[in-house]
């Protein structure tokens, strides 16, 4: 799958529903029950995808908050959607 291009637009699916639990968001998939559970980083994200739905502007924002190269911050941006997106809680377009 690769890296993310810049303009592709991420969206949060409708088929779970989330809570926060201890400082972490858990989300439970509604067509078949898993759990999944975001912290520190990942939470950070999954909180923007409410307001930032493009990843370069993930990619802005990652880099102003975290101590991380540009490459390092795509990379490791890229990887996480990517898991969103095979878990369908994300559509990448």
């Amino acid at each position: 799958m690769g890296e993310i291009k810049g303009d592709s637009h991420i969206s949060k699916n409708e088929n779970f529903v989330e809570t926060t639990v201890d400082g972490e968001v858990v989300l439970m998939h509604l067509d078949d029950g898993r759990f999944f559970s975001l912290s520190d980083t990942g939470k950070r994200i999954w909180e923007l995808l409410d307001s930032h739905d493009h990843f370069d502007e993930l990619v802005t924002i990652a880099l102003a908050e975290y101590n991380v190269s540009q490459e390092e911050c795509r990379q490791d941006l890229s990887d996480l959607l990517r898991d969103l997106e095979e878990r369908a809680l994300i559509t990448i377009a």
